[in-house]
């Protein structure tokens, strides 16, 4: 059973990033408990929202994560990466440990994105607070608690 919850305002003043959908569901199963990432806001957050590429190209999901392991530190575990990553071979600095996924209960479609909110998938990362009418409408969504 899912428990429904609006999105607060930490979760508000995060990141977009775009993912492939391979990865996303290698996170949505369980198997990929880090996302791997060359990059650390500058404000970070607790809280990635996440963009799944083509052919999905949906706003679907937001992730918990905690701060990250920076390349050389080695990660823990046998979840998808963890080798990749402490051997240098992912050319990654930086492991997010993901904690909790909560679900848009609608995702949103890129067709809406780009018409009504301007929103083009990031080729890194977007703050949301960059696009206020965007924000404002997933203000006004449901999450799911995965």
């Amino acid at each position: 059973m899912y428990q429904k919850i609006n999105p607060n305002e930490v979760m508000l003043n995060s990141i977009i990033f775009s993912i492939k959908p391979f990865y996303s569901e290698l996170i949505l199963s369980g198997e990929k408990c880090f996302e791997f990432r060359n990059f650390k806001p500058k404000n970070f957050s607790s809280y990635f929202w996440v963009y799944e590429s083509s052919p999905t190209k949906k706003l679907k999901y937001l992730m918990e994560v905690e701060e990250p392991i920076v390349f050389p530190n080695k990660l823990n575990g046998n979840s998808y990466g963890v080798e990749r990553f402490n051997n240098g071979s992912m050319q990654c600095k930086y492991a997010y440990p993901i904690k909790r996924i909560f679900m848009l209960e609608n995702p949103i479609e890129y067709l809406e994105l780009k018409t009504s909110y301007n929103f083009t998938a990031p080729q890194a990362y977007t703050y949301l607070s960059n696009n206020l009418k965007l924000q404002n409408q997933i203000k006004k969504s449901s999450l799911m608690i995965k």
